[in-house]
């Protein structure tokens, strides 16, 4: 069955419950200068796993052929071409993007266009609309002109007032411009985008080396090439699909052991103390490892937090020789100062009625006074007296 830190934990304290059942409190106890001076304190088992630490799994960006620069176990330069994907498909999105930025010209010269034939439109119906004005002012003031009449083309003036101020907003220049100059602006930035996605995709489609390392082809590659050159004679373009594996550049001079962090223990402590020892499964070897990152990893679901560790130099050899394998990672908390290790066994019953009320932090202080709980593991607790800080 397979454990998890958390399960780990919880049967270790199950079994130190139980021990407790078996343990009785002989005289006072030790002082503190008696218990064993540590720089660090074990926190717990996670499962974790060795990987080199220049490690990049490289996929194709798109469905394309690809054409290979470098040949497989080929060490690489940082910064060195190794592959470049088709530029025929390359040639055709810059094509149709030049093609967009015509159609973009031709469409903003329409569009003046139109907007000036739509202004002298405006401009003579807003003309025939104050002559139709003019009209009804003069016979809404002729005498001659029954009363009834003359009320009405009041009334039509008011509604045709109301006509012209409108044509009079439209028509206005600035208005026109206006409207021109949005029409213009989102054009510009539809092509200014589709253009900075197109030299991202052309930027992708040279693949360079990120570090100094080895190229190693995936299968599906390496059994794509052997096809080619039975039936070609010669090396030729490769066809990928998109995302798939085409390659891993590695760099096997430094090894990482890389955790994925379930412990609720781990939140309490900084990320800068932590060391980690992991037991090599072929020989049972602990292999050192000091903190270095922490990696966030998207999952699809949830973004889970990667610790990561680098090995130390005199574990590189037994790391070389477990890289991909997982194992059990005891986790610690280092510090900077020693701390006096005390098993909680040995101090649980002195003051029972203490610690159930004040916790391991309260039963220390009661049973020596100025000393400071630094850390409570699961099986140990890490103290300092004030005379030794």
């Amino acid at each position: 069955m397979k454990l998890s830190g958390t399960n780990i934990l919880t049967c270790s304290a199950l079994f130190f419950c139980v021990s407790l059942s078996h343990f009785s409190i002989a005289g006072e106890v030790s002082p503190l200068e008696s218990y064993p001076e540590v720089n660090r304190i074990w926190m717990g088992l996670e499962e974790g796993s060795i990987r080199p630490a220049a490690y990049q799994k490289v996929r194709s960006i798109m469905d394309g052929y690809l054409s290979l620069q470098a040949k497989d176990g080929q060490l690489l330069k940082k910064g060195e071409l190794w592959a470049v994907f088709d530029l025929e498909q390359i040639e055709i999105e810059r094509s149709n993007l030049d093609l967009e930025e015509e159609k973009l010209e031709l469409q903003l010269r329409k569009d003046s266009e139109d907007f000036r034939e739509a202004h002298i439109s405006l401009q003579l119906e807003l003309h025939e609309a104050e002559s139709k004005r003019q009209a009804l002012l003069d016979a809404s003031e002729n005498p001659s002109i029954p009363t009834d009449l003359r009320k009405r083309a009041g009334e039509a003036i008011l509604k045709m007032d109301e006509r012209l101020d409108l044509l009079r907003q439209k028509a206005a220049p600035e208005t026109m411009d206006r409207e021109l100059k949005i029409k213009e602006t989102e054009g510009r930035l539809l092509i200014t985008r589709q253009r900075k996605q197109f030299l991202a995709l052309e930027k992708r489609s040279r693949l360079i080396a990120e570090f100094d390392g080895e190229l190693r082809l995936s299968n599906t590659i390496k059994k794509a090439i052997e096809e080619k050159k039975d039936a070609e004679g010669a090396d030729a373009l490769i066809w990928v699909a998109s995302n798939q594996h085409i390659a891993t550049i590695v760099n096997d001079d430094k090894f990482e052991i890389v955790v994925t962090a379930a412990s609720p223990l781990l939140s309490q402590i900084q990320r800068e103390e932590l060391l980690v020892y992991l037991q090599e499964p072929r020989t049972g070897r602990l292999i050192a490892g000091d903190y270095a990152r922490t990696d966030e990893v998207d999952t699809g679901g949830e973004i889970l937090q990667k610790f990561v560790f680098t090995i130390q130099d005199d574990s590189i050899e037994d790391a070389r020789h477990s890289s991909g394998q997982r194992g059990l990672v005891h986790i610690y908390r280092k510090f900077q100062q020693p701390v006096r290790l005390i098993h909680k066994k040995d101090i649980a019953f002195a003051a029972a009625d203490i610690l159930a009320t004040s916790g391991w932090d309260g039963l220390v202080r009661n049973l020596w006074p100025g000393s400071t709980v630094i850390q409570v593991g699961p099986q140990t607790i890490a103290v300092m007296s004030d005379n030794e800080n």
